[in-house]
């Protein structure tokens, strides 16, 4: 698990600005060819739930910022979502942005698939609190992983789970 997002330059030119709005840039993508430009950004509220009101403003923000960036024969297609109740994590950074929700983690050094919630993100771990293994045992401990033992995570929303409704 690497931490590349924050360092991406469309990133560094987003994410404070959407700050500004108490809007979390997520992630950003951009796919340019000669005649288009496809561009994806999540996003999610500092506190709350994101809903249409704020996806339209981020959108408003960056079609007119990119707009005037890209060529004049380029289509531009935007896509603004919420980071959904599954997201497939990419980059260490989302771990602290989910600080308090479940999460589903494969660890390389255990071949084992693990559900927990976030306690606490490390400068090199997670930690996870309320664990169940892939046997759907409950785990006595709190389970600290290393990032680099990491080879797939994402979102986990337990229906059951009273502590994600936050």
């Amino acid at each position: 698990m690497k931490n590349n997002i924050i360092r991406d330059p469309l990133f560094e030119e987003y994410a404070p600005l959407l700050d500004a709005l108490n809007i979390v840039l997520v992630d950003i993508e951009l796919n340019e060819s000669p005649f288009s430009a496809r561009m994806s950004a999540i996003i999610k509220l500092k506190d709350g739930e994101v809903g249409v009101n704020e996806c339209a403003k981020v959108y408003n923000i960056i079609k007119a910022r990119m707009e005037v960036r890209l060529a004049p024969e380029q289509d531009f297609d935007l896509e603004v979502s919420t980071p959904g109740l599954q997201r497939k994590i990419k980059d260490a950074y989302e771990f602290t942005l989910f600080v308090g929700k479940r999460i589903r983690v494969y660890d390389i050094t255990k071949s084992a698939w693990f559900s927990g919630i976030i306690k606490e993100v490390k400068q090199s771990s997670v930690l996870l609190i309320d664990c169940i293994d892939q046997d759907e045992k409950k785990l006595d401990e709190e389970l600290d992983i290393e990032f680099e033992n990491i080879s797939k995570a994402k979102l986990e929303y337990i229906w059951e789970d009273g502590k994600n409704a936050k």
